[in-house]
């Protein structure tokens, strides 16, 4: 029987970062039309809904990965084919190798240059040996181009909504401006708590308030990171603020209603370029208009569309001025209201991995 197998090496439950929610839900979109199996590993509580992960590793898990006549994952995850004619699928929508040249700094540790090297040769491989290669931004394929040396095709899949979690809601009454993912090092935290401040301090009240600390994936919680965040929270005093748990997931966006602009700051790198920041989603799922800076998928999207302002990478001055006019500027904050509802459809998961659901379907034909 033609079977799906879609497999993420992040946590899928009820507490979701964004590979864990991009694989959950490709794995429901395809489930729509053949078997599909997800793979992960497994949250405290699992999600409701049709797919239901079985944990990396297990003996069903090895089962479905033999049985299986595609393979979808991100490099990372490094499928080995099992039998002749199953088909790889790489997901390449994360830039890891970029993302850890950031995390790693200019010493890294011997361990450090281990993984990155391991990650590069992981990607390598993926890019030669797929059969179907996923982007989810065209600049994001510009990048691979340059070391894919394999022949597989490409198609774009960008991240994607659960309309079913949209819905109206009061306008907020308090100058609330959310972060609401990671403070991870290619990010610029500090320029919004610097923003806050400055804005406070020039009498324009507002609270910033970070949506989550603790990551779903308890592997990638990093000491060092942990106290440049304290620091930055004990700077910020009474004007910033961190749920120390990771959102649930279907909480999300009850949280994000309650600002009135979602912040979405990185540093200037080369991940940056080539980027997605998943929690723009988030953003138009609930109509809450965004800051973001300049560079990337996102930060091109919310441009392009009036979802909200873009500013010059750490530039602290640019954001206080973005965050007062979206605080102060009621007609501006409506429109971006409207764009953000306006473009929801676009990018439902339904729509958004219709070229993915083509393929396997040809495929299984």
């Amino acid at each position: 029987m033609f079977q799906v197998v879609v497999h993420t090496p992040d946590v899928v439950g009820d507490r979701m970062a964004g590979p864990g929610i991009r694989a959950l839900h490709l794995a429901e979109e395809l489930a729509k039309h053949v078997p599909t199996t997800l793979i992960s590993q497994l949250g405290p509580i699992r999600p409701i809904g049709p797919i239901s992960p079985i944990a990396h590793g297990s003996p069903e898990a090895k089962t479905a990965l033999r049985e299986a006549a595609v393979l979808i994952g991100q490099p990372a995850r490094g499928f080995r084919k099992r039998r002749r004619g199953q088909r790889v699928v790489y997901d390449m929508f994360d830039p890891t190798v970029l993302e850890l040249r950031e995390l790693y700094g200019n010493a890294p540790s011997m361990r450090q240059r281990v993984h990155l090297a391991a990650e590069w040769w992981r990607l390598t491989e993926a890019l030669m040996r797929a059969d179907l290669l996923i982007c989810a931004a065209p600049k994001q394929r510009e990048f691979y181009a340059t070391l894919q040396s394999g022949e597989a095709p490409w198609i774009e899949v960008p991240f994607g909504i659960d309309l079913g979690e949209v819905r109206a809601c009061e306008k907020p009454k308090d100058n609330i401006v959310v972060w609401g993912g990671g403070t991870w090092e290619w990010l610029d935290p500090a320029a919004a708590v610097d923003a806050i401040l400055q804005l406070n301090r020039e009498g324009l009240r507002a609270k910033l308030l970070f949506l989550g600390r603790a990551r779903p994936n308890r592997n990638l919680i990093d000491r060092r990171r942990e106290d440049r965040f304290e620091e930055l929270l004990r700077r910020g005093g009474e004007h910033v603020s961190a749920n120390e748990d990771w959102v649930p997931y279907r909480e999300r966006l009850a949280w994000l209603r309650s600002g009135k602009i979602a912040i979405m700051l990185h540093r200037r790198t080369a991940e940056a370029d080539y980027s997605v920041r998943t929690r723009l989603f988030d953003a138009i799922a609930a109509g809450v208009p965004v800051v973001a800076s300049a560079g990337g998928f996102a930060a091109q999207l919310v441009e392009r569309e009036g979802l909200g302002l873009v500013v010059p990478p750490e530039d602290v001055q640019a954001v206080a001025d973005a965050i007062r006019r979206l605080l102060t500027d009621d007609d501006f904050h409506s429109i971006c209201v409207q764009n953000l509802e306006g473009i929801r459809s676009r990018f439902a998961w339904e729509v958004v991995t219709r070229p993915l659901v083509e393929t396997i379907i040809q495929w299984q034909t």
